[in-house]
């Protein structure tokens, strides 16, 4: 421990040289992240806004700490070795003299004879947590086999998905199935352009409980607005939305299309 302390009190000037630019930088996150907050016009963005500011909370803290405790390493540790007492004097020349050492042997201890130990038998190693996962997946979506007619996976929706032309998913179409790794692709823009996100909610033409999936500050022009992994999906219909927000806060009707997922 006292050599870790001479380390950081060798080093101070560069750990508070550090901490310093950490610290500089955490002051520029919290005026982005509170600008961030204030133009906030979701409560996911709000929420998302919070928890950056618990993260610059908590690196101040541990920049505190570290600085706290290389102060008490260049000042208190340095001073505390400096008043440590000296070693006992030795004995003067003209008792060393007179004093011979003498080799006194060692009494011999028997030694304890060893005895015979049992080794417990190692158990069988557990499976994996995160394969028993998968495996109770797979085995939980596994669809029996039945002489029985599968009904649809998503019911058929006639109303209209994107009412508005500046937000619009146009791939894969309303009713598709996907699986593994596919791309919403689709148009996102606006006059007065902000930023447009992706949500989903379980369900067909679903029109609440939607979930943040992917955003973008950028205009999109029939391109690539999101890329879905269905992997973290279950099974059946899903209703996929996007939204363009404009510089004030306000959006054109979304677009939903329902998608069917079949891992």
């Amino acid at each position: 421990m006292v050599v870790l302390f001479q380390i950081m009190a060798t080093y101070a000037p560069y750990i508070y040289l550090v901490s310093g630019l950490v610290a500089l930088y955490q002051l520029y996150r919290l005026w982005q992240v509170r600008s961030e907050r204030r133009q906030a016009v979701f409560s996911l963005e709000r929420e998302r806004a919070v928890r950056d500011l618990s993260g610059i909370f908590t690196t101040a803290m541990i920049l505190l700490l570290l600085m706290g405790v290389t102060y008490f390493a260049s000042i208190t540790i340095p001073s505390a070795i400096v008043a440590a007492p000296e070693a006992e004097p030795t004995l003067p020349p003209e008792f060393a003299i007179a004093i011979t050492p003498t080799n006194t042997p060692l009494s011999v201890t028997p030694s304890a004879t060893p005895t015979g130990t049992m080794t417990p038998t190692p158990e069988p190693p557990t499976p994996d947590a995160l394969q028993a996962t998968q495996t109770a997946q797979v085995l939980e979506n596994a669809t029996p086999t039945s002489t029985l007619e599968a009904p649809p996976l998503a019911p058929q929706v006639s109303a209209p998905f994107c009412p508005d032309t500046r937000a619009v998913i146009s791939s894969p179409g309303n009713g598709a199935t996907v699986s593994g790794v596919f791309s919403l692709i689709g148009t996102a823009t606006h006059e007065q352009f902000n930023f447009y996100k992706v949500e989903f909610a379980p369900g067909a033409d679903a029109q609440q409980g939607f979930t943040y999936l992917a955003d973008g500050r950028g205009q999109v022009f029939d391109g690539a607005l999101a890329s879905v992994n269905t992997r973290g999906f279950a099974n059946g219909p899903w209703t996929f939305q996007l939204t363009v927000v404009d510089q004030t806060g306000n959006f054109p009707d979304p677009c939903r299309v329902t998608l069917n997922v079949a891992n």
